[in-house]
């Protein structure tokens, strides 16, 4: 045997030896053996210990990628998948073979492997304290109080009190019974940071639940360290030890908030008796949430420590489940002590929400979500485990059942709760109701960053607020939740002056202020701010649009133009968040593609407007919307309008055209106003454009150049129209509709608003809260229009003043 390989025999010894708590593994290894020499000079790699973590990092992520892969229909989260992973790998299935164990996890390098999994862990409680606003817990109104203390309540009592009848009936031993309390403290706590990320998961972090559920489990969370802490010291510790405890926890605490030095911090935990977790997590929350640092932070760390090293610390959990070590001895006892306290977890978290008044559905999510555990839980069962204060038997048991709860649990609210369901109904908002209803105009404006205001500004000109006619617009500035774990939708006057968001949202909002000052009394804002994960934004859109009767939704198209009209970036998110707001506003939506910048052109706050504007109009409801639009344009005493109607060839020859027969009565009317207008205003055209196939559409409307700085079109239309003959086989933005996806193309350089009118009926039309007086108003300052409620949180601008 070569001197190499009998050094990679010989590199490793083990033994026993006296631990804090019994005998346990020593492991020594043999300097310089971190890298192998290579298979090709006779060397085995896994006898080292870099190649060896790398084989263990890569099984584990591999598996539980796959795991995850097949468990997304059931809607289980990452989590799950990777302690099924451990599982798999562990010794209750693949680990029931000797030599496999001996080669992928030998004990040499399960020591290498939990050591880089706990500093993953570690780095992953500090970015978990850093999403969180300390402040959250003082937000928390008396709803969210009184469940959350029934969450934790309800379990930890009644599961105790079923202890103590179960302890004399069973004669459970006293070990069993200590073990058992453990695990009911355990299954009543519900983790902050846990249920912020399954709702982020389930993409209803933003929604009312998901808001009601966070300010629940922060306040559960705040009892369950009380009572922890509170046991361990009175019944593990004299009263003495407990002052003495109270006061360097304390001690450690401010040091962590006023001294904030991590190495201090994780070796002051160890040195107090405290998991070095503790001080990692809490130097998380003292400093500041969201940007720049806590999103500079994550965006440096997420990928390294939560990616990479935390799926071995969850997977740690699996590989030391063992399903043929559990004794059927106290198993049935230590289960149902359990489900007891799952169950009254759930019943109480319930009961209390429908003391609250709230749905009994919605009652019966919240309960579920409240039954959600994760990585804190895991990493508590893991620490106990090791501390002895859970048993080999106890530990599997939990793990068990902490997946199957969480996974139940998750695939229920996903069928149970739809956020999207108090704004989907079949009543819908629209422009056109809004028109032949006499009802003053409501917008809500998506923005996302200041590039986005010029334009839009231009867009609420156009739309001509008056005094007679006045405007409502919300803003409402859209940011991505990056750095900080719970959702943010509120006005911009409450924001925190030291957010950078907020310093964003006030260069958009002094934008649209100029605007309002120009236009005193005939045009109202209110300024919003939402932070929530793309993927579920769209639900503060809908929500915002619905509370403040909104008529139509104007969002940003995700492309952005470069001055010379290409495309100059594409951010996919936007896209997905447009097409839900598609599915799901409760009034007409607006896309708006904006090529402000191509051409030199400029926005009304630099003294420049739009001129010109072209209306498209085929057939549709869409295009009636769309027209309906442009009419107020038409009103513009400065923009010229024009419309160009699409007919086709036949038409010419069918004399019912003209009478209306073929075309939707609200068409007809709309087409004969603004004929009308054509007639009496100068600046407004009407256009027909008699085409035989798509083909000569596309002539026409390659035709309009550089007109115009506008261009409004409905989205959707009969597919089967003559007029589009050959246009429907591809779209590469269906969502634009076939003349929309057209107009996006870089040929073109003005911006583009595709109008689509949500389908339902009109009833919510009906609401004569907001209709406009038939004679002008006289009493007063002439500026200011009566329809504008002062009770919304209006505020008038004081031109003089300013």
């Amino acid at each position: 045997m070569s001197t190499l390989n009998m050094d990679e025999v010989t590199s490793t010894q083990k033994g026993k030896v006296h631990g804090p708590f019994l005998l346990e593994s020593l492991v020594c290894q043999t300097n310089h053996m971190l890298t192998s020499k290579g298979v090709f000079m006779g060397s085995n790699p896994l006898k080292y210990a870099m190649p060896l973590l790398l084989l263990q990092v890569a099984a584990i992520i591999i598996t539980s990628r796959l795991l995850f892969r097949l468990l997304k229909p059931l809607n289980q989260g990452m989590i799950s998948a990777q302690v099924l992973a451990g599982i798999i790998l562990g010794p209750s299935l693949l680990g029931q073979s000797r030599s496999y164990m001996e080669m992928v996890f030998p004990i040499s390098g399960k020591i290498t492997l939990q050591t880089f999994s706990n500093v993953g862990f570690f780095m992953h409680l500090f970015l978990l304290g850093l999403r969180i606003d300390a402040s959250i817990l003082r937000k928390a109104g008396s709803k969210a109080l009184l469940i959350g203390t029934a969450s934790y309540a309800f379990p930890f009592s009644l599961g105790n009190l079923t202890v103590l009848v179960l302890k004399n009936t069973f004669q459970i031993p006293p070990e069993v019974a200590h073990c058992i309390h453990t695990v009911i403290s355990l299954n009543a706590m519900t983790s902050f940071p846990v249920t912020t990320t399954v709702l982020a998961e389930l993409n209803i972090l933003n929604s009312d639940l998901g808001r009601l559920a966070t300010n629940c489990s922060i306040v559960c969370e705040a009892f369950s360290w009380v009572v922890a802490l509170v046991f361990r010291m009175f019944l593990q510790d004299g009263t003495l030890a407990t002052v003495w405890s109270f006061a360097w926890i304390t001690a450690l605490l401010l040091a962590i908030f006023f001294i904030c030095r991590p190495l201090i911090i994780c070796l002051g935990s160890e040195v107090l008796g405290v998991h070095a977790a503790f001080g990692a997590f809490w130097l998380g929350v003292s400093l500041p949430d969201g940007p720049p640092l806590g999103t500079g932070l994550t965006t440096k760390l997420e990928m390294f420590a939560s990616c990479l090293m935390l799926p071995c610390f969850i997977a740690i959990s699996g590989l030391q489940t063992n399903f043929l070590k559990i004794e059927q001895s106290h198993v049935r006892v230590i289960e149902a002590v359990i489900l007891i306290t799952y169950t009254c977890k759930f019943l109480g978290t319930a009961a209390a929400s429908v003391y609250c008044s709230i749905k009994i559905g919605d009652a019966i999510s919240l309960a579920l979500l409240m039954c959600c555990q994760g990585v804190i839980e895991i990493y508590t069962s893991v620490m106990w485990k090791d501390e002895k204060v859970l048993n080999t038997e106890c530990f599997n048991l939990v793990i068990i059942t902490l997946l199957f709860v969480t996974g139940i649990s998750r695939f229920l609210v996903v069928r149970l709760y739809d956020p999207s369901k108090r704004y989907r109904s079949e009543s819908k908002r629209t422009i056109l109701n809004t028109r032949q209803r006499n009802i003053q105009l409501r917008l809500l404006f998506c923005v996302y960053n200041v590039e986005n205001v010029p334009s839009m500004v231009n867009l609420l000109e156009a739309s001509y607020p008056s005094r007679f006619s006045p405007v409502s617009v919300f803003t409402l500035h859209l940011v991505e939740l990056k750095g900080r774990a719970h959702a943010v939708l509120m006005p911009h006057h409450l924001m925190n002056k030291l957010d950078p968001n907020t310093a964003q949202s006030t260069q958009i909002v002094n934008g649209f202020q100029r605007f309002e000052q120009q236009h005193q009394g005939t045009l109202m804002a209110q300024h919003f701010t939402a932070a929530a994960p793309f993927s579920s934004i769209n639900d503060d859109i809908c929500t915002l649009a619905l509370d403040k009767k909104a008529a139509l939704i104007v969002i940003p198209f995700h492309k952005e133009y470069a001055i010379d009209g290409t495309v100059d970036h594409v951010n996919p998110a936007i896209r997905s968040i447009n097409i839900n707001v598609l599915d799901k506003a409760p009034c007409s939506v607006g896309i708006f593609i904006d090529r402000g910048e191509t051409e030199g052109r400029r926005s009304v706050l630099m003294s420049h407007t739009w001129r010109n504007v072209a209306m498209i109009f085929i057939e549709g409801r869409d295009d009636a919307e769309a027209l309906a639009f442009c009419m107020r344009m038409a009103e513009h005493p400065e923009v010229s309008v024009t419309m160009i109607h699409f007919r086709h060839k036949s038409a010419l020859y069918n004399t019912n055209i003209t009478t209306g027969e073929e075309t939707e009565p609200s068409e007809c009317h709309l087409i004969n106003d603004f004929k009308s207008f054509s007639q009496n205003k100068p600046k407004v055209h009407y256009r027909e454009e008699i085409v035989r196939d798509g083909v000569e559409t596309t002539q026409v409307i390659s035709a309009l150049g550089s007109t115009y700085d506008l261009v409004v079109v409905g989205r959707d239309h009969d597919l089967e129209s003559s007029v589009l003959y050959g246009l429907t086989d591809w779209s590469e933005c269906p969502e634009l509709g076939v003349i929309g996806d057209m107009f996006a193309s870089p040929d073109f350089h003005f911006s583009v608003l595709v109008v689509h009118q949500q389908e339902g009926d009109d009833s919510f039309a009906m609401d004569n809260s907001y209709k406009l007086p038939v004679s002008p108003h006289r009493g007063g300052d002439p500026r200011v229009h009566p329809r504008f409620s002062v009770e919304e949180g209006y505020t008038t601008v004081d031109l003089h003043n300013r």
